[in-house]
């Protein structure tokens, strides 16, 4: 196990390194992504499709703290769907168990979030929200999406390759959890019937999480995290079974 989890790590900092030769900007460009995404979100929403009202002048926040996390996500369970068909090569010449695969794509996009969270909360103290200890149980939220991100990655990885057509799939769901999940709107401002229909992705919970805490000074419960929690530990148990059930198979069976 140490051996892997060493791989994981080099494989890890490896993309990175490779990711930040790739541009003039480097590093810049996971606080860039990220900032320019919400400058444009708030654009459009602010001044077209949410309407005026005073509570425009905290969206850009309420953006900021959707946004953010879900950026992470996205960025994970992308990377982590096409992981053994990107890496077909390795697979064919060597025996690699198939769950360092994405787990290398979440590693990577958690240091990338480690970067861009304390940017988000400087933002956030900055448009007047004041730190309290209630702060600290954001940490609760934060490992819940790790959870979270870890279960769809690796469901995806073991799904992908068996049906190549999710191929095409994964860019929609990932689309529909950005325009779902409340990043853009307060689920609880929406018709109690729509929110039961919107509260059944375990990334609302989060998402609202990551809210109560840093914009409305609560402190994160645990309990509104069980539902999220269960979710996630039931596509991971999925997704690990299918790695370790198809595990010599994959080598053949990718395109």
């Amino acid at each position: 196990m140490r051996k892997y989890l060493d791989l994981i790590w080099l494989r890890g900092m490896g993309a990175l390194k490779a990711d930040t030769k790739q541009s003039y900007l480097g590093m810049l460009w996971w606080l860039l992504e990220p900032l320019l995404m919400a400058t444009l979100f708030y654009l459009a929403f602010a001044s077209g499709v949410r309407g005026g009202g005073e509570s425009n002048s905290h969206f850009i926040y309420f953006l900021l703290t959707g946004l953010f996390p879900f950026k992470w996500t996205a960025s994970a369970i992308t990377a982590s769907s096409n992981s053994l068909i990107n890496n077909k090569g390795i697979l064919g010449q060597t025996y690699l168990p198939k769950w360092i695969f994405p787990s290398v794509a979440n590693m990577t996009a958690l240091i990338r979030f480690s970067f861009v969270f304390p940017i988000m909360l400087l933002l956030v103290i900055l448009g007047g929200y004041e730190p309290s200890m209630d702060w600290f149980s954001v940490l609760n939220i934060i490992l819940c999406q790790i959870l979270f991100n870890l279960s769809l990655s690796f469901f995806l990885a073991a799904t992908v390759p068996l049906i190549p057509d999710l191929t095409h799939l994964v860019p929609l769901i990932v689309m529909a959890m950005m325009f779902t999940s409340g990043i853009f709107f307060d689920i609880s401002e929406r018709p109690e019937n729509i929110q039961t229909i919107l509260r059944l992705n375990p990334f609302v919970t989060i998402l609202e999480g990551y809210r109560d805490v840093l914009l409305h000074g609560r402190t994160a419960n645990f309990s509104t995290l069980i539902y999220p929690i269960f979710a996630s530990l039931a596509a991971f148990a999925t997704g690990i079974a299918l790695l370790f059930r198809f595990d010599r198979y994959y080598p053949r069976a990718l395109p």
